[in-house]
Protein backbone atom coordinates (compact mmCIF):
# COMPACT_ATOMS: atom_id res chain seq x y z
CA UNK A 1 0.00 0.00 0.00
CA UNK A 2 1.11 3.24 -0.77
CA UNK A 3 1.83 5.71 1.57
CA UNK A 4 -0.84 9.00 1.80
CA UNK A 5 0.25 12.44 0.14
CA UNK A 6 1.98 15.13 2.30
CA UNK A 7 -0.61 17.44 4.01
CA UNK A 8 0.32 21.02 4.11
CA UNK A 9 3.52 21.98 5.37
CA UNK A 10 3.56 22.94 9.26
CA UNK A 11 4.03 26.93 10.01
CA UNK A 12 7.79 27.24 9.22
CA UNK A 13 7.58 25.29 6.01
CA UNK A 14 8.61 22.14 7.71
CA UNK A 15 7.75 18.72 6.07
CA UNK A 16 4.79 17.34 7.85
CA UNK A 17 5.53 14.11 7.16
CA UNK A 18 8.92 13.33 6.98
CA UNK A 19 10.74 9.77 6.73
CA UNK A 20 14.81 8.22 7.18
CA UNK A 21 15.96 5.75 5.26
CA UNK A 22 19.35 4.50 5.77
CA UNK A 23 20.78 2.35 2.60
CA UNK A 24 23.27 -0.40 3.25
CA UNK A 25 26.16 -0.95 1.77
CA UNK A 26 25.22 -4.71 0.56
CA UNK A 27 22.96 -3.12 -1.59
CA UNK A 28 25.09 -0.84 -3.29
CA UNK A 29 27.57 -3.31 -5.45
CA UNK A 30 27.45 -1.56 -8.29
CA UNK A 31 25.50 0.36 -10.94
CA UNK A 32 22.44 -1.28 -11.61
CA UNK A 33 22.02 -1.19 -7.27
CA UNK A 34 21.93 2.01 -7.05
CA UNK A 35 19.63 2.67 -9.72
CA UNK A 36 17.10 0.31 -7.70
CA UNK A 37 17.81 1.99 -5.03
CA UNK A 38 17.48 5.43 -5.93
CA UNK A 39 14.09 4.19 -8.01
CA UNK A 40 12.42 3.60 -4.84
CA UNK A 41 13.60 6.48 -2.99
CA UNK A 42 12.21 8.41 -6.23
CA UNK A 43 9.02 6.46 -5.99
CA UNK A 44 8.41 7.38 -2.26
CA UNK A 45 9.29 11.27 -3.13
CA UNK A 46 6.25 11.14 -6.09
CA UNK A 47 3.50 10.49 -3.11
CA UNK A 48 4.94 13.65 -1.76
CA UNK A 49 7.41 11.54 1.35
CA UNK A 50 10.41 13.99 2.31
CA UNK A 51 12.80 11.53 2.59
CA UNK A 52 16.41 11.97 4.03
CA UNK A 53 18.89 9.28 2.81
CA UNK A 54 21.66 7.70 4.65
CA UNK A 55 24.41 5.96 2.96
CA UNK A 56 26.68 3.15 3.71
CA UNK A 57 29.74 3.28 1.25
CA UNK A 58 29.83 0.63 -2.01
CA UNK A 59 29.57 -2.94 -0.95
CA UNK A 60 33.68 -3.32 -0.33
CA UNK A 61 34.52 -0.36 -0.06
CA UNK A 62 35.46 0.27 3.33
CA UNK A 63 37.65 -3.33 3.02
CA UNK A 64 39.37 -1.42 0.92
CA UNK A 65 39.97 1.41 2.38
CA UNK A 66 41.32 -0.91 5.18
CA UNK A 67 43.51 -2.96 2.73
CA UNK A 68 45.12 0.77 1.41
CA UNK A 69 45.91 2.29 5.17
CA UNK A 70 47.14 -0.45 6.08
CA UNK A 71 49.61 -0.58 2.85
CA UNK A 72 50.54 2.65 3.00
CA UNK A 73 51.87 2.56 6.44
CA UNK A 74 54.18 -0.54 5.86
CA UNK A 75 57.16 0.72 4.55
CA UNK A 76 58.32 -2.58 3.70
CA UNK A 77 55.62 -3.41 1.31
CA UNK A 78 56.51 -2.41 -2.39
CA UNK A 79 54.45 0.36 -3.50
CA UNK A 80 52.69 -1.81 -6.34
CA UNK A 81 50.60 -3.20 -3.71
CA UNK A 82 49.28 0.69 -3.20
CA UNK A 83 48.82 1.11 -6.26
CA UNK A 84 46.79 -1.30 -7.03
CA UNK A 85 44.31 -0.53 -4.18
CA UNK A 86 44.10 2.80 -5.42
CA UNK A 87 43.11 2.22 -9.02
CA UNK A 88 40.62 -0.54 -7.87
CA UNK A 89 38.90 2.21 -5.64
CA UNK A 90 39.38 4.66 -8.99
CA UNK A 91 37.82 2.14 -11.62
CA UNK A 92 34.64 1.39 -9.25
CA UNK A 93 33.71 4.57 -8.36
CA UNK A 94 34.26 5.86 -11.45
CA UNK A 95 32.76 3.51 -13.68
CA UNK A 96 29.42 3.72 -11.38
CA UNK A 97 29.48 7.81 -12.30
CA UNK A 98 29.84 7.22 -16.14
CA UNK A 99 27.26 4.78 -16.07
CA UNK A 100 24.90 6.68 -13.65
CA UNK A 101 24.77 10.29 -15.11
CA UNK A 102 25.92 12.56 -17.36
CA UNK A 103 26.29 15.85 -15.35
CA UNK A 104 30.23 16.06 -15.32
CA UNK A 105 30.11 18.47 -11.81
CA UNK A 106 29.48 14.60 -10.33
CA UNK A 107 32.24 13.08 -12.27
CA UNK A 108 34.75 16.20 -10.78
CA UNK A 109 33.56 15.90 -7.15
CA UNK A 110 34.46 11.91 -7.59
CA UNK A 111 37.48 12.77 -9.04
CA UNK A 112 38.22 15.47 -6.02
CA UNK A 113 37.31 12.89 -3.27
CA UNK A 114 39.61 10.15 -5.07
CA UNK A 115 42.26 12.63 -4.75
CA UNK A 116 42.06 12.94 -1.47
CA UNK A 117 42.38 9.82 -0.88
CA UNK A 118 45.30 9.28 -2.56
CA UNK A 119 47.29 12.07 -1.19
CA UNK A 120 46.20 10.71 2.31
CA UNK A 121 47.97 7.64 1.88
CA UNK A 122 50.92 9.85 0.47
CA UNK A 123 51.05 11.10 3.68
CA UNK A 124 50.78 8.48 5.02
CA UNK A 125 53.47 6.62 3.72
CA UNK A 126 55.63 9.57 3.61
CA UNK A 127 55.17 10.08 7.60
CA UNK A 128 55.44 5.77 7.96
CA UNK A 129 53.37 6.24 10.53
CA UNK A 130 48.99 6.05 10.23
CA UNK A 131 47.49 8.02 13.24
CA UNK A 132 43.89 7.48 14.85
CA UNK A 133 42.78 10.47 13.11
CA UNK A 134 44.29 10.16 9.60
CA UNK A 135 43.11 6.39 9.90
CA UNK A 136 39.40 7.71 10.84
CA UNK A 137 39.39 10.52 8.44
CA UNK A 138 40.36 7.80 5.52
CA UNK A 139 37.78 5.38 6.41
CA UNK A 140 34.93 8.13 5.90
CA UNK A 141 35.70 8.36 2.26
CA UNK A 142 33.72 5.54 1.54
CA UNK A 143 30.23 7.12 2.40
CA UNK A 144 31.84 10.61 0.57
CA UNK A 145 31.93 8.77 -2.57
CA UNK A 146 28.81 7.05 -2.13
CA UNK A 147 27.03 9.61 -1.83
CA UNK A 148 27.67 11.65 -5.04
CA UNK A 149 26.88 8.41 -6.94
CA UNK A 150 23.42 7.79 -5.03
CA UNK A 151 22.52 11.20 -4.86
CA UNK A 152 23.25 11.60 -9.06
CA UNK A 153 21.08 8.18 -9.10
CA UNK A 154 17.95 9.53 -7.68
CA UNK A 155 18.51 12.71 -9.73
CA UNK A 156 18.44 10.44 -12.73
CA UNK A 157 15.56 9.28 -11.62
CA UNK A 158 13.54 12.38 -11.92
CA UNK A 159 13.91 13.97 -8.19
CA UNK A 160 15.65 16.47 -6.71
CA UNK A 161 18.70 15.47 -4.64
CA UNK A 162 21.65 16.80 -2.99
CA UNK A 163 24.67 14.78 -1.37
CA UNK A 164 25.28 16.08 2.24
CA UNK A 165 28.49 15.01 3.93
CA UNK A 166 28.48 14.95 8.08
CA UNK A 167 30.29 18.26 8.18
CA UNK A 168 28.24 20.25 6.25
CA UNK A 169 25.41 18.70 8.40
CA UNK A 170 27.01 19.87 11.17
CA UNK A 171 26.71 16.42 12.61
CA UNK A 172 28.71 16.36 15.79
CA UNK A 173 29.86 13.25 17.74
CA UNK A 174 31.52 12.15 20.83
CA UNK A 175 34.45 9.69 21.45
CA UNK A 176 37.37 8.19 20.07
CA UNK A 177 37.48 8.58 16.50
CA UNK A 178 37.85 4.83 15.79
CA UNK A 179 34.43 4.28 18.38
CA UNK A 180 32.13 7.47 18.89
CA UNK A 181 28.65 7.96 19.11
CA UNK A 182 26.34 10.58 17.71
CA UNK A 183 25.75 14.11 19.75
CA UNK A 184 21.73 14.33 18.85
CA UNK A 185 21.93 17.14 21.10
CA UNK A 186 24.63 19.21 19.91
CA UNK A 187 23.45 18.57 16.19
CA UNK A 188 20.01 19.75 16.32
CA UNK A 189 20.90 23.34 14.50
CA UNK A 190 22.48 21.33 11.33
CA UNK A 191 19.38 18.85 11.83
CA UNK A 192 17.09 21.82 11.45
CA UNK A 193 18.74 23.26 8.76
CA UNK A 194 18.36 19.76 6.62
CA UNK A 195 14.81 19.28 8.21
CA UNK A 196 13.63 22.63 6.00
CA UNK A 197 15.75 21.93 3.23
CA UNK A 198 13.83 18.45 2.86
CA UNK A 199 10.39 20.17 1.76
CA UNK A 200 12.53 21.00 -1.53
CA UNK A 201 14.79 18.14 -1.95
CA UNK A 202 15.83 14.47 -0.88
CA UNK A 203 19.30 14.76 1.27
CA UNK A 204 21.42 12.24 0.73
CA UNK A 205 23.77 12.24 4.12
CA UNK A 206 27.26 10.32 4.64
CA UNK A 207 26.48 7.49 7.44
CA UNK A 208 29.38 5.68 9.29
CA UNK A 209 30.65 9.15 11.15
CA UNK A 210 30.42 12.73 12.52
CA UNK A 211 32.34 15.39 13.71
CA UNK A 212 34.49 15.66 17.28
CA UNK A 213 35.14 19.00 19.14
CA UNK A 214 38.46 19.14 17.26
CA UNK A 215 36.69 19.06 13.78
CA UNK A 216 38.39 15.60 13.36
CA UNK A 217 36.34 12.43 11.80
CA UNK A 218 35.27 10.47 14.42
CA UNK A 219 33.92 6.63 13.15
CA UNK A 220 30.84 4.98 14.86
CA UNK A 221 31.87 2.02 13.71
CA UNK A 222 31.49 -0.64 11.42
CA UNK A 223 27.96 -0.80 10.39
CA UNK A 224 28.08 2.41 11.93
CA UNK A 225 25.45 3.88 9.51
CA UNK A 226 22.69 2.36 11.15
CA UNK A 227 23.68 4.86 14.21
CA UNK A 228 23.38 7.68 11.97
CA UNK A 229 20.10 6.59 10.58
CA UNK A 230 18.95 6.19 14.12
CA UNK A 231 20.06 9.60 15.48
CA UNK A 232 18.99 11.21 13.00
CA UNK A 233 15.33 10.32 12.63
CA UNK A 234 15.69 10.85 16.63
CA UNK A 235 16.60 14.82 16.26
CA UNK A 236 14.20 15.19 13.06
CA UNK A 237 11.67 13.97 14.74
CA UNK A 238 10.79 11.66 11.94
CA UNK A 239 7.55 10.08 11.75
CA UNK A 240 9.64 6.63 10.11
CA UNK A 241 12.49 5.48 9.77
CA UNK A 242 13.68 1.99 7.19
CA UNK A 243 16.87 0.30 7.57
CA UNK A 244 17.11 -0.92 4.00
CA UNK A 245 19.17 -4.47 4.28
CA UNK A 246 20.13 -7.39 1.84
CA UNK A 247 18.11 -9.75 3.74
CA UNK A 248 13.58 -8.83 3.81
CA UNK A 249 13.64 -8.17 7.52
CA UNK A 250 15.61 -9.59 10.54
CA UNK A 251 15.63 -13.13 10.37
CA UNK A 252 14.82 -15.85 13.00
CA UNK A 253 18.68 -16.71 12.46
CA UNK A 254 21.56 -16.01 9.87
CA UNK A 255 19.92 -17.70 6.42
CA UNK A 256 23.40 -18.25 5.62
CA UNK A 257 23.80 -20.80 7.88
CA UNK A 258 20.24 -22.12 9.11
CA UNK A 259 17.62 -22.86 6.16
CA UNK A 260 13.89 -22.14 6.54
CA UNK A 261 15.28 -19.28 8.49
CA UNK A 262 12.10 -16.82 8.58
CA UNK A 263 11.36 -12.93 8.75
CA UNK A 264 10.43 -11.91 12.35
CA UNK A 265 7.21 -9.81 12.20
CA UNK A 266 8.01 -7.35 15.20
CA UNK A 267 10.74 -7.39 17.82
CA UNK A 268 11.39 -5.27 21.09
CA UNK A 269 14.43 -2.73 20.99
CA UNK A 270 15.76 -5.27 24.14
CA UNK A 271 15.58 -8.42 21.57
CA UNK A 272 17.15 -6.15 19.32
CA UNK A 273 20.19 -5.41 21.69
CA UNK A 274 20.19 -8.69 23.27
CA UNK A 275 20.65 -10.39 19.03
CA UNK A 276 23.48 -7.60 19.03
CA UNK A 277 25.11 -9.05 21.85
CA UNK A 278 25.14 -12.79 21.40
CA UNK A 279 26.87 -11.83 17.55
CA UNK A 280 23.90 -10.51 14.59
CA UNK A 281 25.18 -7.89 13.02
CA UNK A 282 22.10 -6.71 11.48
CA UNK A 283 21.48 -3.90 13.38
CA UNK A 284 24.57 -1.82 14.98
CA UNK A 285 24.82 -2.62 18.86
CA UNK A 286 23.56 0.45 20.89
CA UNK A 287 21.97 2.72 18.06
CA UNK A 288 18.32 2.21 18.64
CA UNK A 289 19.29 4.11 22.24
CA UNK A 290 18.61 6.73 20.39
CA UNK A 291 14.89 6.26 19.96
CA UNK A 292 13.71 5.23 23.34
CA UNK A 293 10.92 7.51 23.94
CA UNK A 294 10.21 8.62 20.95
CA UNK A 295 6.96 7.87 18.50
CA UNK A 296 9.09 6.97 15.28
CA UNK A 297 8.18 3.81 13.54
CA UNK A 298 11.16 1.80 12.65
CA UNK A 299 11.41 -0.90 10.11
CA UNK A 300 13.87 -3.15 8.60
CA UNK A 301 13.36 -4.50 5.12
CA UNK A 302 14.90 -4.79 1.31
CA UNK A 303 14.81 -2.26 -1.18
CA UNK A 304 10.71 -1.85 -1.32
CA UNK A 305 9.08 -2.47 -4.47
CA UNK A 306 5.65 -1.33 -5.29
CA UNK A 307 5.00 0.46 -2.49
CA UNK A 308 5.31 -2.78 -0.22
CA UNK A 309 6.35 -2.25 3.21
CA UNK A 310 6.66 -5.48 4.29
CA UNK A 311 9.83 -6.47 6.87
CA UNK A 312 9.91 -6.30 10.66
CA UNK A 313 9.16 -3.70 13.21
CA UNK A 314 11.11 -2.77 15.37
CA UNK A 315 9.03 -1.35 19.10
CA UNK A 316 10.36 -0.52 21.96
CA UNK A 317 8.11 -2.32 24.37
CA UNK A 318 5.88 -5.09 22.64
CA UNK A 319 3.41 -7.18 24.46
CA UNK A 320 2.83 -11.07 23.00
CA UNK A 321 1.37 -12.25 25.75
CA UNK A 322 3.36 -15.71 25.85
CA UNK A 323 7.20 -16.43 26.31
CA UNK A 324 8.50 -17.64 23.67
CA UNK A 325 12.06 -17.41 21.63
CA UNK A 326 11.56 -15.43 18.76
CA UNK A 327 15.44 -15.52 17.18
CA UNK A 328 19.02 -16.91 17.33
CA UNK A 329 22.30 -15.78 17.08
CA UNK A 330 25.82 -17.01 17.55
CA UNK A 331 29.09 -15.65 17.41
CA UNK A 332 32.84 -17.45 17.16
CA UNK A 333 35.42 -15.84 19.58
CA UNK A 334 34.80 -16.67 22.09
CA UNK A 335 31.97 -19.55 20.25
CA UNK A 336 28.56 -18.64 21.84
CA UNK A 337 25.18 -19.47 20.86
CA UNK A 338 22.26 -17.28 22.14
CA UNK A 339 18.44 -17.94 21.94
CA UNK A 340 15.87 -14.65 22.47
CA UNK A 341 12.44 -13.72 23.35
CA UNK A 342 10.96 -11.31 26.52
CA UNK A 343 11.22 -13.26 29.63
CA UNK A 344 13.11 -16.36 28.20
CA UNK A 345 15.96 -15.89 31.00
CA UNK A 346 12.75 -16.73 34.13
CA UNK A 347 11.37 -19.47 32.03
CA UNK A 348 12.45 -23.27 33.09
CA UNK A 349 10.65 -24.98 30.35
CA UNK A 350 12.68 -23.16 27.65
CA UNK A 351 16.13 -23.47 29.14
CA UNK A 352 15.32 -27.12 29.57
CA UNK A 353 13.62 -27.16 26.05
CA UNK A 354 17.46 -25.67 24.84
CA UNK A 355 19.76 -27.35 26.81
CA UNK A 356 18.36 -30.77 25.27
CA UNK A 357 18.11 -29.45 21.92
CA UNK A 358 21.91 -28.53 22.14
CA UNK A 359 22.52 -31.73 23.43
CA UNK A 360 20.79 -33.49 21.23
CA UNK A 361 22.47 -31.98 18.11
CA UNK A 362 25.65 -33.21 19.61
CA UNK A 363 27.35 -29.82 20.88
CA UNK A 364 30.33 -29.68 23.07
CA UNK A 365 31.09 -27.27 25.73
CA UNK A 366 30.14 -25.83 29.14
CA UNK A 367 25.71 -26.25 28.39
CA UNK A 368 24.61 -24.52 31.41
CA UNK A 369 22.52 -21.81 29.70
CA UNK A 370 23.58 -18.50 31.04
CA UNK A 371 20.90 -15.88 31.35
CA UNK A 372 21.23 -11.79 30.02
CA UNK A 373 18.70 -9.72 31.30
CA UNK A 374 15.17 -11.38 30.60
CA UNK A 375 15.40 -11.60 27.15
CA UNK A 376 18.51 -13.67 26.62
CA UNK A 377 19.99 -17.02 27.87
CA UNK A 378 23.19 -18.36 26.03
CA UNK A 379 25.83 -21.10 25.83
CA UNK A 380 29.30 -21.37 25.14
CA UNK A 381 30.51 -24.01 22.86
CA UNK A 382 32.87 -25.57 20.35
CA UNK A 383 33.19 -23.34 17.68
CA UNK A 384 32.92 -26.11 15.51
CA UNK A 385 29.70 -27.18 16.81
CA UNK A 386 28.02 -23.73 16.35
CA UNK A 387 26.73 -24.08 12.55
CA UNK A 388 24.77 -28.13 13.74
CA UNK A 389 24.16 -26.47 17.31
CA UNK A 390 21.80 -23.21 15.37
CA UNK A 391 19.83 -25.73 12.81
CA UNK A 392 19.30 -27.96 15.94
CA UNK A 393 17.94 -25.32 18.10
CA UNK A 394 15.82 -23.66 15.18
CA UNK A 395 14.14 -27.11 14.26
CA UNK A 396 13.21 -27.15 17.96
CA UNK A 397 11.89 -23.78 18.62
CA UNK A 398 10.15 -22.95 15.63
CA UNK A 399 8.00 -25.05 12.77
CA UNK A 400 10.17 -25.05 9.33
CA UNK A 401 9.79 -22.92 7.16
CA UNK A 402 7.17 -20.69 8.69
CA UNK A 403 6.80 -17.20 9.59
CA UNK A 404 6.03 -16.62 13.22
CA UNK A 405 3.49 -13.49 14.01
Amino acid sequence: MKAQRLSPLEAGGVPARLSVVKVGGSLLLGEADLRRAAAAVAERRRDGEALLVVASALKGVTDLLEQLAGQAADRGLHNGHLGRTLEELRRRHLEIAHETTDDTSVLERVLRALDEVEELAGAIRAAGELTEATHARLLSFGERLSVLLLAAAIRTAGHEARPIAAEEAGLRANGPSRAGSCDVTASMAGLLRMRRELRDRVLVLTGFYGIGDDGGVVLFGRGGSDDTACAVAAGLGAGRLELWKDVPGLMSADPREVQGAHVIREISFDEVAQLGAYGSRIVHQGCLEHLRGRATQVLISAIPEDGSTSGTRLVEKLQRGATKVVALASRRSPALIGIVGEGVADDPGIRSRMLSCLAAAGARGDLSAQPSGRSGLSCTMHPDDLAPALSGLHDCFFASGSAQP
